[in-house]
């Protein structure tokens, strides 16, 4: 191997709370240093989206920003965004481009490609192939794809069951181009997290009434008007519970309304982004995710970690991490009767969620250690980038 370091050039589309910012960052940041020199490269914000930028640069990653690279399709400031990236590939000369999410995915790896970049990795956090676009639009999108992979050297699917959508169901690329690289989680900082009624007090909520958290972006994927819904559900049911809205977004206004609708007005509480994400799962009873499409949610993995009981909706990687019944529950995507049956169990068997919980903790500190990722990530970045020096 050359007597030098590797050079990486991390690209995804914002530097803001949420699980491939989590995801680079922590790439960027524990491989060994060395061995690599490792720049991350993100796009600018939507409005209601908090920035982490200052944050990872305290830490000590170097960190660049293309303001014009944003989820929204723009013309003019996705070429722009081209062209700066490009720039910058041709100007720092990296041995390895890899790619995070769906926007850097495009602008980073056809920008690598004409660069000449030696080896180009993408990594699919999640995918919009279905129950988000049109068919017309999302068959757009599977052959968008399918081009870019052409221009791949690996594409990283970060569970079995994503794997398997992108190689078999949509054909994305060959199977020998694919590599699975499950998402790694610093563990240490929720295992050993003490329940406490510090967030139910802060909200005004009485000490036995339970606390439902759901955790994201306010965006039609994320479906919280199922879990309004499912609030409404559990409530007629005669449980005293509240539910607490962790994040923002464009939706927020149609969860405020639907939420008024159905007589909800103070059961529904809106935290906003949550820097100190530990004091959530320390106050909540229970992690609800209502997603239509996922792929690894961070949130459930912490919330795994933390002790908190999960129930979520069955789709994307959701149950390579959700073995229903053993560590957690499962439901189909825009169920409420389901979730709501699913949370009434857990809220009322302590015994069977202790098991759940238990087991939740041993699976996540089996498969989904900040050590395990990095040693993987290295790994294959060490493997290509001899493949092409010898």
């Amino acid at each position: 191997m050359r007597n030098r370091r590797i050079k990486i050039l991390l690209i995804q589309s914002r530097i803001c709370i949420g699980g491939p910012a989590i995801h680079t960052e922590m790439i960027a940041q524990n491989l060994p240093k060395d061995r690599y020199q490792v720049i991350l490269v993100g796009g600018g914000l939507k409005e209601g989206e908090l920035s982490k930028f200052d944050e990872i640069r305290d830490r000590g990653v170097d960190i660049r920003v293309v303001n014009e690279m944003k989820r929204n399709v723009s013309i003019v400031g996705d070429l722009v965004s081209f062209y700066k990236t490009y720039q910058l590939i041709r100007s720092e000369k990296p041995d390895i481009v890899d790619t995070h999410t769906a926007k850097a995915g495009a602008v980073g790896r056809l920008a690598a490609w004409l660069a000449g970049v030696p080896i180009i990795i993408h990594t699919f956090h999640g995918h919009v192939f279905e129950e988000f676009f049109s068919k017309f639009k999302s068959e757009i999108f599977v052959y968008i794809e399918k081009m870019l992979a052409l221009l791949t050297t690996r594409i990283i699917a970060i569970s079995p069951l994503q794997l398997y959508e992108l190689s078999q169901k949509f054909k994305i690329a060959p199977l020998k181009k694919f590599v699975i690289v499950k998402l790694g989680v610093e563990l240490e900082h929720f295992l050993n997290l003490q329940k406490n009624n510090k967030l139910k007090e802060s909200l005004g909520i009485p000490a036995g009434d339970k606390l439902i958290g759901i955790i994201g972006r306010l965006v039609p994927t994320k479906n919280h008007l199922l879990m309004i819904r499912v609030l409404k559900k559990l409530r007629d049911a005669g449980i005293n519970v509240h539910l607490c809205v962790v994040g923002d977004g464009e939706e927020r206004g149609k969860i405020v309304k639907l939420q008024e609708e159905l007589g909800l007005n103070g059961y529904v509480h809106f935290l906003g982004w949550e820097r100190h994400i530990q004091r959530i799962y320390s106050g909540i009873d229970l992690l609800a995710q209502s997603s239509t499409t996922e792929g690894t949610p961070f949130t459930v993995i912490e919330a795994m970690a933390s002790g908190v009981p999960v129930v979520a909706t069955d789709v994307g990687g959701v149950a390579d991490l959700l073995l229903d019944n053993q560590n957690g529950l499962l439901c189909k995507s825009n169920d409420a009767s389901g979730m709501a049956d699913n949370i009434i169990k857990l809220l009322q068997d302590s015994e069977f969620t202790d098991k759940l919980r238990q087991n939740a903790k041993a699976f996540v500190k089996e498969n989904y250690t900040q050590k395990r990722l990095i040693r993987d990530v290295d790994q294959l970045y060490t493997g290509l980038f001899s493949e092409i020096i010898n």
